[in-house]
This record gives structure tokens, sequence and C-alpha cells, in this order.
């Protein structure tokens, strides 16, 4: 009997164990949930966490950009003579390995001038308003990669564009004699 009552007992057990494990993963869930909750936001509503959809990520993007945009006037410089190359190129008939090499140029000192803008914003988040030697290091350096990028841009619109630009105001030398031998 004494076996019978046991087996009766541990059958009777067994939903309820079963039960009770998943009323705590559902538990668990929960609170995972409300923790996720309280990580994407803070006291006022606004996000602090990671966003959960692409659509949220691609506007937080586009965003950043028109802020970038709209705060920094050498960003906006640089956009402005993005715009420029882009138009004279059009005009003067680059080839398709000329416009990879304009758009490579281009593209490396807009996002030099990115990255200096954010290595900036750290520093000023991190030093706020207070002297620090090492800050001005940081921002110094910084402001010399975007120097390096946009010297590496003009030798690379420089190299595209002369022969062009040459043979455009007539002046004959043998190498943009070569470069028009080769675009026929």
């Amino acid at each position: 009997m004494t076996m019978a009552s046991d087996a009766k007992k541990s059958d009777n057990n067994q939903p309820d164990e079963l039960a009770t494990f998943q009323e705590e993963i559902d538990r668990s869930k929960n609170s995972q949930k409300q923790s996720e909750r309280q990580e994407i936001s803070d006291e006022h509503g606004r996000q602090t966490g990671r966003n959960r959809n692409f659509g949220k990520s691609l506007f937080n993007a586009i965003k950043g950009i028109f802020l970038v945009l709209i705060r920094e006037r050498n960003m906006r410089f640089h956009v402005g003579f993005a715009l420029v190359v882009l138009i004279g190129g059009l005009y003067l008939g680059l080839n398709r390995s000329e416009w990879l090499w304009v758009v490579i140029g281009v593209f490396l000192a807009i996002y030099g001038e990115f990255v200096n803008t954010v290595v900036e914003a750290v520093i000023d988040l991190m030093v706020d308003k207070r002297y620090h030697p090492l800050a001005g290091l940081v921002k110094d350096v910084s402001a010399g990669m975007v120097l390096v990028s946009v010297a590496a841009e003009m030798i690379i619109l420089f190299l595209i564009f002369q022969p062009h630009l040459w043979h455009f105001f007539g002046i004959q030398t043998d190498f943009s004699r070569f470069i028009h031998r080769l675009k026929g």
C-alpha cells in the first residue's frame, strides 16, 4: 500500500511541479521584459537603451546626420565642397574608376569630420567645462586626423581632376594627353 500511495503522490506532484516550474519561467520572462523597458527609457521617457527595430535605428541615424550638419560648420563646408566636386565631375565627364576615387576621397574627409565630432562631444561630456590637458590633446589629435583625411582627399582630387582641367583650359602635358588617349 505504501508503494501505491507513494506512486499516487508522485503522480499528483508532477503536475504541481510542472506548473510551479512554468510559473517561475513566466515570472522570469515578465521581470526580463520589465527590466528591458526600464533600460530603454529614463524617468522622462527618453530612450536610454538600444533600439528594438530597424526603422527606429534608421530614423536615429538620419537624425544624427542632420544634427551634425546643423551643428558643425566644418561638416557643412565638407558637404558643400562635395557638391562642387560632384558638379565638376559631371561637367568634366569622369569615368567610373575616377568616380570611385573621387567618392573615396570625399567620404574620407566627411567620415573624418564625423569621427572628430563624436570625439569632441565625448570629451566635452567627460570634462564638463573643466580644463584637462589630456582632453586638449585628444581634441587636437582628432582635429589632426581630419586635416590628414582632407589632405588625402585633396591629393586624390588633384590627381583625378588635374588632367581634365588642364585639357579643359587647353594646357597640354604628357600626363593629360595620356589620360585623354585612354578615354578615346
